[in-house]
């Protein structure tokens, strides 16, 4: 009786008394097989969009009996390579150049794509390529798990310490060791902070592009009284709104509020724009109240002295929308 082939690696089964002379050879045929069916290793060109690994009954030269396998050559469109449709399993790294896919199957059978420049365990029912990493579902590691390349998240979502444990986070940046730190133990985030005091502790610039929402809380800035400014920037306005953390000042459309603890500061000579409005919608209440230190001469804030000195000029105004000029005198 002749010998026939194993259906996984085409070993050759040899029947009792067959091969005489040659029956060593191709024992030795069968183990080398073995051999590179456990930590083979081949390279091989994609020479078209179909392509086959090479496999024959006997002999220890064909492709898809090795273990590892390297897929080289520059891709001409999307394509696939295909091994014999038995089970087996395989170690497949994709080193082929050009923008197209490529995919991996059984003869017949539902391929799985291999990632550009990416290695894959790979195994197959006969029907069906599987790729094990990709398709493992849940991956738990109860030591310190190292990754050398990307992280990549495509339609699933990232959840660290569910189990609600003291357990820190920590992100470093090139240049920082803790560009994001969560104090799991204190339930805060630092940002280049190590030590956040508050739920959210920045430290450094922080620039926003989008709008900030305080809904339910307030807002606090320099809790610590340190001497740092202030500044809101409209379109036309670098300092529309400006505090002088040292001076202990507030300026409207200045930087430099030095006459007064709040001056504004109207500086567009054709601005056709007043520099205060006041809009009083409760009938029986005052626009403005002056409370001060009173006295019978002009030393204090407020007099009761009625001899003032001469008419100096007047000041312009607009009540209701008819401008009037209130007088100012010079003090005695």
């Amino acid at each position: 009786m002749a010998s026939t082939y194993s259906s996984s690696l085409n070993l050759e089964l040899q029947t009792t008394g067959e091969n005489s002379g040659s029956w060593g050879t191709k024992t030795n045929n069968n183990l080398q097989k073995l051999e590179s069916a456990i930590k083979g290793y081949v390279s091989v060109a994609v020479a078209s969009t179909s392509d086959s690994l090479t496999a024959s009954d006997g002999g220890t030269t064909d492709e898809q009996s090795n273990a590892i396998i390297k897929l080289t050559g520059t891709l001409t469109g999307n394509s696939t390579i295909q091994c014999e449709a038995v089970e087996s399993w395989y170690i497949v790294d994709r080193a082929t150049s050009g923008s197209y896919t490529l995919g991996f199957k059984p003869a017949g059978g539902t391929a799985a794509s291999l990632v550009a420049g990416s290695k894959h365990l790979m195994y197959t029912d006969g029907s069906t390529m599987f790729d094990v990493l990709a398709d493992c579902g849940n991956i738990s590691a109860n030591g310190t798990l190292t990754v050398a390349g990307n992280v990549s998240l495509d339609g699933g979502g990232f959840i660290f310490n569910e189990s609600s444990a003291d357990v820190d986070f920590r992100v470093e940046s090139n240049g920082n060791a803790n560009a994001i730190f969560v104090d799991g133990g204190n339930d805060r985030v630092g940002i280049f902070n190590a030590s956040p005091s508050v739920p959210l502790d920045v430290t450094g610039a922080a620039k926003i592009s989008g709008a900030v929402d305080l809904d339910g809380g307030g807002f606090t800035w320099n809790d610590s009284s340190a001497s740092l400014d202030f500044r809101c920037e409209t379109n036309g306005l670098d300092d529309a709104f400006f505090i002088d953390g040292s001076a202990d000042k507030v300026g409207f459309g200045c930087q430099d509020p030095s006459d007064a603890m709040v001056e504004i500061n109207q500086s567009n000579s054709s601005g056709a724009i007043a520099c205060l409005s006041l809009d009083q919608d409760d009938t029986d209440q005052e626009f403005i109240k002056f409370e001060g230190t009173t006295a019978s001469d002009q030393s204090s804030s407020l007099t009761t002295d009625t001899s003032v000195g001469s008419l100096t000029g007047h000041i312009r105004v607009n009540v209701n929308g008819t401008d009037f000029w209130i007088p100012y005198y010079a003090t005695n």
